[in-house]
């Protein structure tokens, strides 16, 4: 299945098509899949900056990484304009994913690890949890750049996540609805305290 095709069934049949990829092997799939869709709510969110749009309000964000290009343009480099503006915008965007990835991946993969009794090796759940994160996010990579109120578009990823780790481990609802929320709790408290002591250090 083309990429493209792939993030279409995502976005209107996401089990289906969660469920077409489940037997992937490795991760050169779904970190592909991150580094092409990821450039589209990297540059949009970039352009639409210049315009006045505020992506350091999390309400016009389509997910935690897209905030991490604001808060150091806004520290280090508050003069950049056109092009460069844009360019640098959209890498940190890109740095944003990549850093929120590497943290995502390995909670999930130890909080289903956990939850399925330890009985599952460790490297398949690592794949799934990185297959359940990246085609998750499918929703964010495509629409993260769409100002929206309440977070809408990050609750539509953090949803669409959700059904990727039901499919994906083979989680019944009550499973996949405690997995999710101890993955995001994790995950969010190392993501305050690693903003904590940035903030500190800089």
């Amino acid at each position: 299945m083309s990429l493209l095709r792939l993030a279409y069934m995502i976005l209107i049949n996401p089990l289906q098509a969660f469920s077409s990829v489940r037997g992937e092997v490795g991760y050169r799939g779904p970190l592909v899949f991150l580094l092409v869709f990821g450039w589209v709510t990297a540059i949009m969110s970039g352009a639409l900056s210049l315009f006045g749009v505020d992506y350091s309000n999390p309400s016009n964000a389509g997910g935690s990484a897209q905030l991490f290009a604001p808060c150091v343009i806004g520290n280090y480099a508050p003069n950049l304009q056109g092009i460069t503006h844009v360019a640098v915008f959209a890498v940190l965007v890109m740095v944003g994913y990549v850093i929120l990835t590497a943290l995502s991946i390995p909670v999930l993969a130890l909080v289903a690890w956990v939850m399925k009794g330890r009985s599952e090796r460790r490297s398949v759940c690592l794949s799934s949890a990185t297959k359940a994160v990246l085609y998750g996010m499918t929703p964010g990579f495509l629409f993260g750049w769409v100002p929206n109120p309440l977070y809408l578009v990050g609750l539509w990823a953090t949803l669409w996540q959700a059904l990727a780790v039901k499919e994906m481990f083979d989680f019944g609802w009550v499973k996949t609805i405690a997995a999710v929320l101890c993955w995001v709790l994790i995950v969010g408290v190392i993501h305050d305290a690693a903003s904590y002591m940035w903030m500190e250090i800089w």
